[in-house]
């Protein structure tokens, strides 16, 4: 019968248990959520599920009865696992050669039905494309139907659709579902975003620190949680109504600590800090921003929204110099900076900074944390001497809940 069950599942370095005692029932048809912070264990459990666990890792199960031979998975970033220097279409279809021993033209031929299939545009096109070609959701969409060619008995999932935008994800979640449902296949399904799970899953385990924590059905989980840890991750989520001062934390429940129920008061208004008018930045002659206008003040937070292509990230690199924009005006504190050559420029770096959506794809793979956070520390004249740096560093990393051992890690180390 083409099920798994496994008992017992544990996966340690030479020193130190990383994952304990994991139990995992999959059926076809059905669809297993892993929920939990980072460092939980879930990919891990999804790694070792695939034979891919990194050197220095072992796994070890109580009792295993894999009746799923064939399985695939979906990575988190598509633009980090897909071949940068491969045609899409060629991509598919080595995984269709490769699990089903299909011929070359056999495998072109089920690379583009697949593409069709998870709705990819154009596919006739999109096969001579390469990744850097698409959209991130396209992307996406060329990961999934790289699974779907190897005609998978198990689906792993690993957070699919955080690097998508609202609507994009959704539409790739309920392409998930419809996929599962018209092969029956099972599906492990590994998020922190408790949307994304109510979507998709039939039951739900949550781990932290390598341990379970509390499983059971969907609804008995999220309707019904036991556990403060599980009423914790459900509760830290924004609410649909009002503005807290603060959301309540996993600690806060687990501390016993009532939820703050004060609201934040309405912004009265600061002091002018950014100010852009009448942007605009077309790419090969395709108008991508037309004439935008908004300002941020001191103590506020403007949220840009909008889909893939509309411009949000256009807007972004334009404020810190990545793009030049075509016409309008930027000013910092009263200052024109959408001009700036780059030696001016770089007296506002310290200034406006920027977090990318990808940290895999932005860090550096061959530097430690370290150095990678000492690094601007230096370029930019806040500390003088080495020790100075490096204090500095342990309060960085303290401030965002890392160990001061993390300088010391690359940063394919982390989750």
């Amino acid at each position: 019968m083409n099920e798994l069950h496994g008992s017992g599942l544990s996966v340690a370095t030479a020193d130190r248990a990383l994952l304990r005692g994991l139990n995992l029932d999959l059926y076809p048809g059905q669809c297993v959520a892993l929920v939990g912070e980072s460092g939980s264990g879930k990919s891990l459990t999804a790694l070792t599920l695939m034979g891919l666990l990194p050197k220095g890792l072992t796994a070890s199960w109580a009792t295993l009865a894999d009746g799923m031979p064939r399985k695939a998975m979906v990575f988190q970033e598509p633009m980090s696992a897909l071949n940068p220097t491969m045609r899409i279409g060629r991509q598919v279809a080595e995984a269709a050669e490769s699990a089903l021993g299909l011929k070359p033209e056999e495998a072109r031929d089920r690379a583009l039905e697949e593409l069709r299939r998870v709705q990819v545009p154009q596919p006739e096109s999109a096969v001579k494309k390469y990744p850097h070609q698409l959209s991130g959701g396209q992307r996406q969409r060329v990961m999934i139907a790289m699974a779907m060619a190897m005609d998978p008995e198990l689906l792993i999932c690993d957070e699919p659709t955080t690097a998508l935008d609202h609507s994009v994800a959704f539409e790739i979640l309920d392409l998930l579902r419809d996929l599962q449902r018209e092969r029956g296949m099972a599906m492990l399904f590994i998020s922190h975003d408790w949307e994304a799970v109510a979507h998709v899953a039939d039951q739900v385990i949550v781990l932290r620190q390598g341990e379970v924590v509390e499983s059971g059905s969907l609804d008995e989980v999220m309707n019904h949680p036991k556990q403060p840890y599980t009423q914790g991750l459900l509760a830290s989520r924004p609410p649909e109504q009002g503005k807290p001062i603060r959301l309540p934390t996993v600690q806060d429940f687990l501390d016993g600590i009532a939820p703050e129920t004060s609201e934040r008061p309405v912004f009265e208004g600061g002091t002018e800090i950014l100010s852009v008018r009448g942007l605009r930045k077309s790419f090969k002659g395709t108008p991508i921003l037309h004439g935008v206008d908004f300002v941020v003040h001191e103590g506020e937070t403007l949220g840009l929204v909008g889909a893939s292509g509309s411009g949000k990230s256009t807007i972004a690199r334009c404020l810190v110099g990545l793009e030049q924009p075509d016409g309008g005006e930027i000013t910092y504190r009263g200052t024109r900076i959408d001009q700036l050559s780059r030696g001016q420029r770089r007296a506002y770096a310290r200034e406006i900074q920027y977090i990318f959506q990808d940290p895999f794809s932005s860090l550096p793979p061959r530097m430690r944390v370290g150095d990678l956070l000492e690094e601007p520390l230096r370029v930019h004249g806040r500390s003088v001497d080495s020790a100075g740096r490096q204090a500095r560093v342990a309060e960085l990393l303290a401030a965002v809940g890392l160990s001061p051992d993390s300088a010391l890690k690359y940063p394919h180390e982390f989750s």
